[in-house]
């Protein structure tokens, strides 16, 4: 049987040899059609893509000082700019900020792909510095993790493409929605190694941090930038103490700020940091706090020096130590002595909680130490002759009998439990008997 091939019509033969003519229409797909339609909405989008990351490059160049960057949840389109822009505020709406960055993604990594297979010329590359920097914005405002992106604005600050003080705007306008960018932060302290120390405005970096801190609770990386300003900027050690005590009441539970804190107070004491003798607050004698500490644990004595030292340092040959040395340690041991008494202010008002106790024991274990490391004779930052900041083989030889402080603190401090004594044993070695 031959079969002749037609456009319509298939010929079939029943049992008895007749033929009968069966129509079968086949529908034909118009896959170009098809193709066309989904290249017409790419491009669309592209389109789209395009006007709004240039809605917000205008932005930028328009507005020298913006200062927060915000996605506003909207689901839809209205047929309107998406781009808010509202006193130094940027705004993107919801519905399209995956679009424009997968848009922005995209443009970024085909330039970083061309780049690394060829060398453009000076002229090609500053004009596409200027149309990478609006991508860049657009992607980094968005999604701030990218560490390849911020590698990429690096290369544009080594060859001046990019200004330093524009970078470090935007940077703070990335941690404005984004308080815990590691990549932000680091990228800022990169910017900074390019200035000196006194072209810094240190005060304003604190600002950052803080307000990064305020936003978001536990900021490791806002507090980890903010021991880096306090490392390499200038004396700031006045305004800190103040600044994160108010933090401390104001964030209760936010134990970043109390590690902080501490590593400030040992910051002041290793560059024997001190305030006037007439600095006292609201007309209170300078060193009340540390006197009311004392009283605390049954020792009276005056709010001053001569008689501080007394209690806290009864063998120690005076002479032998700096004044100020002296200075810094009471001074130190007062700003520990008003945390202890703020942790239990804050306990007896908002209730038990674990930083109240953890920095509680932090600010008595540094009064403790340095009080034990000037009776040996110890400059600060030696490290004691067992393991690091083991106190146990002068403790063990003290009589504390004839150290009135540590026998009043090793007294007192048994009545608070079992599981503060067994701390006392580990850090402090007061030896108290197992419960």
């Amino acid at each position: 049987m031959c079969l002749r091939p037609s456009n319509r019509t298939e010929r079939k033969r029943d049992s008895r040899g007749s033929s009968n003519h069966i129509h079968i229409e086949i529908p034909r797909l118009d896959y170009t059609q098809n193709s066309n339609s989904m290249e017409e909405e790419r491009n669309e989008k592209m389109v789209l893509c395009e006007k709004i990351i240039r809605d917000i490059n205008a932005v930028f160049l328009k507005d020298q000082d913006l200062a927060s960057f915000e996605i506003i949840p909207k689901e839809a389109n209205c047929n309107k700019s998406p781009v808010v822009h509202v006193e130094h505020n940027l705004g993107l709406e919801s519905w399209c900020a995956q679009h424009v960055y997968d848009h922005a993604h995209r443009t970024l990594i085909s330039h970083r792909r061309q780049t690394t297979a060829q060398q453009l010329r000076t002229l090609q590359q500053q004009q596409q510095s200027d149309s990478l920097a609006k991508y860049l914005n657009v992607a980094l405002l968005i999604n701030p993790d990218v560490t390849t992106f911020w590698h990429i604005r690096r290369q544009l600050v080594q060859k001046n493409r990019l200004s330093i003080n524009k970078e470090l705007q935007f940077s703070a306008l990335v941690l404005s929605i984004k308080p815990k960018s590691n990549e932000a932060f680091a990228y800022r302290r990169w910017l900074y190694s390019f200035q000196s120390a006194d072209a810094i405005d240190w005060p304003n970096e604190i600002g950052i941090c803080e307000r990064a801190a305020d936003r978001c609770a536990s900021n490791y990386h806002a507090w980890s930038h903010r021991q880096w300003i306090l490392q390499n900027g200038p004396c700031l050690l006045q305004s800190e103490l103040l600044r994160t005590e108010k933090f401390m009441r104001k964030h209760i539970s936010d134990y970043s700020c109390y590690h902080y804190r501490q590593v400030l107070l040992s910051r002041a004491y290793e560059l024997n940091f001190a305030l006037p003798n007439d600095s006292g607050a609201s007309g209170s004698p300078p060193l009340a706090s540390l006197q009311q500490l004392l009283a605390s644990y049954g020792l009276e004595c005056e709010a001053n020096a001569k008689d501080l030292l007394a209690l806290l340092l009864p063998h120690v040959d005076l002479s032998a130590v700096s004044n100020q040395k002296l200075k810094s340690f009471l001074y130190c041991c007062n700003v520990a002595a008003n945390d202890m008494r703020l942790c239990v202010e804050q306990r007896l008002m908002y209730g038990s909680r674990d930083c109240f106790e953890l920095h509680r024991r932090a600010a008595l274990k540094f009064i403790v130490e340095h009080c034990v490391r000037l009776q040996m004779g110890l400059p600060y930052g030696q490290l004691l002759p067992a393991a690091s900041g083991d106190l146990r083989p002068h403790l063990g030889n003290l009589d504390f009998e004839k150290h009135p402080f540590l026998s009043a603190v090793r007294h007192e401090e048994s009545s608070l439990g079992g599981k503060h004594r067994r701390w006392c044993n580990l850090h402090l070695s007061f030896g108290y008997s197992a419960d």
